[in-house]
């Protein structure tokens, strides 16, 4: 079972939760997101899955297998970043990074 955190619930975020959150093998088990509006969504659509506003919660987490980031673009490569250090997998939304360089 792959445990996935997925940051950044805006447009796109509750599209790529519905996906992890059907996926055979794969448990969505944390959503983040900084506006408290969007995280109360994502109780309302997602009840058992846990929601934070504490970025560091679902990158340091040993329960937490890999991270979605579904955030504006100018944040990807930092917050991919910010995963792969914490010995995460990482799935970003597109475009990956804003420069060929961070890719």
């Amino acid at each position: 079972m792959i445990r996935v955190g997925l940051i950044g619930y805006g447009y796109w975020g509750p599209r790529i939760a519905r996906n992890f959150h059907g996926l055979n093998g794969c448990e969505l088990s944390v959503i983040c997101d900084k506006s408290t509006d969007s995280l109360r969504r994502a109780n309302q659509a997602f009840p058992g899955v846990s929601v934070t506003s504490d970025l560091k919660e679902v990158l340091s987490s040993p329960c937490i297998d890999a991270v979605a980031v579904i955030t504006p673009v100018w944040t990807h490569f930092e917050l991919a970043k910010a995963a792969l250090e914490n010995g995460k997998h990482v799935f970003v939304e597109k475009p990956f990074t804003s420069t060929v360089a961070q890719a």
